[in-house]
């Protein structure tokens, strides 16, 4: 099975921008990655623009899936340069679910990496 290389850099970019949210293991040392091991630094959950982004996710997932899910609000959140990593919890009916999404702003412009429940 070919794998081409924008699925490749699509999951590369997922595991390492998760990696900082969920304090997944470094290789080396076992010691626990920081932020600052890969660039990423936190941001406050409530702030507007992160709540921009989070509601982006969710309409831009929406369309793609076909789904209705409904923005609750941002659980955690983290930046590096131009890319956004969130824990975002939604409601699908009367079900609450957390997902976990990327999205790349580019000017005015945002795109969503990638989304996916937890």
């Amino acid at each position: 099975m070919a794998v081409n290389s924008g699925s490749l850099l699509l999951v590369l970019t997922l595991l390492v921008a998760l990696s900082t949210l969920f304090d997944v293991s470094t290789a080396l040392g076992g010691r626990k990655a920081k932020e600052s091991d890969v660039g990423f630094k936190p941001l406050d959950p409530k702030d507007p623009k992160v709540v921009e982004v989070a509601k982006f996710a969710i309409d831009e997932y929406n369309k793609e899936a076909k789904t209705n899910l409904k923005f609750q609000l941002v659980l955690k959140a983290a930046s590096k340069e131009t890319t956004y990593t969130l824990i975002i919890e939604a409601s699908n009916g009367s079900i609450l679910d957390k997902y976990d999404a990327v999205v790349s702003l580019n000017g005015n412009s945002k795109t969503l990496v990638a989304f996916k429940k937890q």
